[in-house]
Formats: C-alpha cells, structure tokens, sequence
C-alpha cells in the first residue's frame, strides 16, 4: 500500500522532469512579451513539458521501427535529447534565445493571481483525482491501456489484439514510458499521465489567452470556463483515453499557426510543425484535423489577398503532421498492419435529420451541451469581430471542424445516430476549446466582457 503512494507518484514526477528537461533541451518557448517573470516561466515550462513528451514518444516509435526497440531507458532519451537538439537547431540561435521568461518584469494584479491560483488548484485537484478515483473508461480498457500493457512487456510495438490496431501509437507509448519507469503496469496509474498533460495544456491555453486579450487579467479565469465547459476534457484528465491528447496538441497547432498572423516569429513555426505532428500521432483523425486547420488558414489568406503570409504556418504544419504520419504508415506496412476502415462508409444524406436530432439529444444535457451552447451564444453577441481578422481564422478552423465531423456522422458505417451517441461528445471536444476562445475573444474586443 505503501509503495502504491509513494512510488506511483514518485515516477510520474520523474517522467515529468524528463520531458521538461527535453522541452528545456530543444529551446523552445513562447516568444518574448510582457508579462511577470513567474508567470512567463510557468507557461514557458508547460510548453516544454508536452514537446518532451511528444520527443519521447517519437523517439520510442522510432527505435521499435529500427527493431531494437525501447526497452532501455537510457537509449530512448539519448535519441529523444538528439531530437530536441535538432528543434534547437531549426529554431536558430536569436529564436532559442527569445524565452519570455526575459522579458520585462511587471507586477501580477491581485485579480490576477487569484485567477492563476484557481486554475492552479483545478489542475492539482484534477491530479489528486486521478491518483484516487479507478480508470473507468471503457476504451482505456479496450484499447489504450491494452496496447500500453503490450508495448511495456515486450519493450516495442506489438500486435495486442486490441479494437484499433492501426491506430496511432503515442498516447499508449507515454503509458508504456510510465510503466517503465514505475517498474509496474497498472492502468490505473497510466491515465495520470493525462492530468499532468491536460494541466500543461490548459496553463498554455491561458498564457495563449494573455496574448490575445487586452485586458490579462481575465485570461486565467477565462482558461478555467474553457476547461470547465469543454466536454469530456476535464473527464480526460483522470481517464487514460487518447482525445485529451489529440485536443491539446491539435489547438495548440492550431493557436501557434494563427499566432504567426500576429507576431511573425519562428517560435511559432516550430511549435505548429511540433504540436502538428503530435497531433497525427494522437489518433486515426489526428491527421484529417490537421488538414483542415491548414486548409481553413489557406482559405482565410485568399480572403484577405495575401495567401503568402500564410504560407509559412501552413507547410509547417502540414510538414509535421504529415511526417510523423509518414513514420508511424511505414512502421504499419513493414509489420503488416492494416487499417480496417471500420469507421467508414457510404455517403447517407438521407440520415441528417436523424442526426441532427441525435446531436439535439447528446447536447440536450447542461454538463454536455452547456460548453456548446456559451460558445453559440459568445459568437452571437461578438459576431462583428469573429468574421473579420484576426479571429476569422480560427472561426473558419472551428467551421470547417464542425462541418467535418457532421459529415463523419454520414459516412459512419455503423448506423449514424447510434455514432451520434457513442462519439459526439468527444469528437466536438476535439475542436470546441478553439470555439470558446474564439468567443472569449470576441466579447472581450466588443466589450461585452
């Protein structure tokens, strides 16, 4: 009992040192702003702490590719560190440099470290929550925590007979990384990987927020309604499930792309190529969701007529994406993996009342549809600002993610309402944190908050 206290949290801190140690190795940071030291440095390390889980898992993908697997601790930081050398390297030296935990110190409102310390103890409660309540998620059993169960005794990749064999491995890899260093398997420890990731994400959220907001104040606060409204986000953080993940990685792509609108800086370029390619790595639609954030930025230049300054964000995200997706498809052709296209279908548009009426039912619940329904209102009462620059952007992001996931629902190959019912919740989270900051922003810039 014992060593379940004491050595089950003791490993995921030590995990945790390890990927911000890579994060701190590669020299990536938010780019230099005005901003409280403390406060800048804590972002800063957020950031940090989920690009050196991402170079783990990557590192992890491409030693088992190699055949020599990962078994050895060592060996997969060693390839992971030269990873995070090569970020350093294409961030250039001026770039890696520009921290802004350098930038000028000013004093941290009251309001505001209030605000901050809520969302602090949030994230540590969610923590707590994690390490005390039993996995409960049904594909944390079924797939996730089986493939990690599989991958940490054979020291690689294998086949674990799990529902979804072809699907991107990273989120069971980071299990597996935490099992190694526990010296156990325990699906009850692997999902608290996902409180200190989701923690890290929604620190990041909220420094995004700062940038963006002429009045910083307001941003830790707003962060919080964001966690707080998003459904199945602040589940994920006690549950060993893949759409945490792919929702971190895939808005933050997403906000460092549209962030280059503002402040064209290569900080941005790189964490949109990193976090991209996090993304593919996620889940099946890791991929298709990258596409269309870049096809959503294209769009938007050809609006404003001047599609070569979004050129840069958009090959660097789709360089990303598309490159880890490339590593993981080689590794399934060498080893026989198939993907079954158990998800698709014909195209029934027949089926979009029945639908539509579905997602009327799953978003009828205030815990489920409420998130849904401030962001709705957000875009309603700040619709000048959201179809105008910068925020049309992103409304376009948003759109296009809606729209893509309704037509999934018309394609499914299992009956489309029954989709509805077992998938809406969680593929809409994929893609809502970008509809409510788009919202926060827009009532913040008309005003209205």
């Amino acid at each position: 009992m014992l060593n379940d206290v004491i050595l089950g949290p003791a490993a995921l801190a030590l995990v945790s040192l390890e990927w911000f140690a890579l994060g701190w190795l590669s020299g990536i940071s938010f780019p230099e702003a005005p901003a409280p030291r403390a406060l800048a440095r804590t972002a800063t390390s957020a950031l940090r702490l989920l690009v050196g889980a991402f170079m783990v898992g990557l590192a992890q993908l491409v030693l088992a590719q190699t055949g020599i697997g990962f078994g050895s601790v060592p060996l997969v930081l060693l390839l992971a560190a030269a990873g995070a050398l090569g970020l350093r390297v294409a961030l250039g030296r001026r770039s890696a440099q520009a921290c802004p935990a350098r930038s000028k110190l000013e004093a941290l409102e009251l309001r505001e470290s209030v605000g901050w310390l809520l969302l602090g103890l949030l994230l540590v409660s969610s923590l707590g929550r994690s390490f005390v309540v039993p996995e409960a998620g049904w594909d944390a059993f079924s797939h996730w925590g089986l493939r990690a169960q599989a991958f940490a005794l054979a020291g690689t990749l294998v086949d674990a007979r799990s529902e979804h064999e072809y699907y991107p491995p990273l989120v069971p890899l980071l299990e597996a990384w935490l099992f190694a260093h526990r010296g156990l398997i325990s699906l009850d420890l692997a999902k608290t990987v996902w409180a200190v990731l989701g923690g890290a994400f929604a620190v990041c959220l909220g420094w995004h927020l700062r940038l963006s907001l002429r009045v910083g104040w307001l941003a830790p606060y707003l962060a919080i309604g964001i966690v707080l409204a998003t459904p199945g986000l602040l589940e994920g953080f006690w549950t060993g499930q893949a759409d945490l993940a792919l929702t971190a990685y895939l808005s933050l792509a997403t906000l460092a792309a549209w962030r280059w609108q503002q402040q064209p800086d290569r900080q941005w370029l790189v964490q949109a190529a990193v976090f991209g390619a996090a993304a593919a790595l996620c889940k099946f639609e890791g991929l298709p969701r990258v596409a269309l954030v870049c096809a959503a930025l294209a769009i938007d230049g050809l609006l404003a007529r001047n599609w070569r300054a979004y050129a840069s964000p958009v090959l660097c995200l789709l360089f990303g994406a598309v490159a880890a997706w490339l590593i993981w498809t080689l590794f399934e052709l060498s080893h026989g993996i198939v993907a079954n296209g158990e998800h698709i279908g014909s195209l029934q548009p027949q089926a979009l009342g029945v639908v539509v009426l579905a997602l009327v039912a799953v978003f009828g619940g205030l815990r489920t549809g409420g998130g849904l329904l401030v962001a709705v209102a957000a875009w309603a009462l700040s619709a000048r600002m959201v179809v105008v620059p910068p925020l049309r952007a992103l409304s376009l992001v948003v759109v296009a993610q809606a729209l893509a996931t309704l037509v999934a629902f018309l394609v499914s190959s299992t009956a489309p309402d029954v989709e509805v019912l077992t998938a809406a919740t969680r593929l809409v989270e994929q893609f809502l944190p970008i509809a409510l900051f788009v919202g926060a922003i827009g009532l913040a810039r008309t005003g209205n908050l």
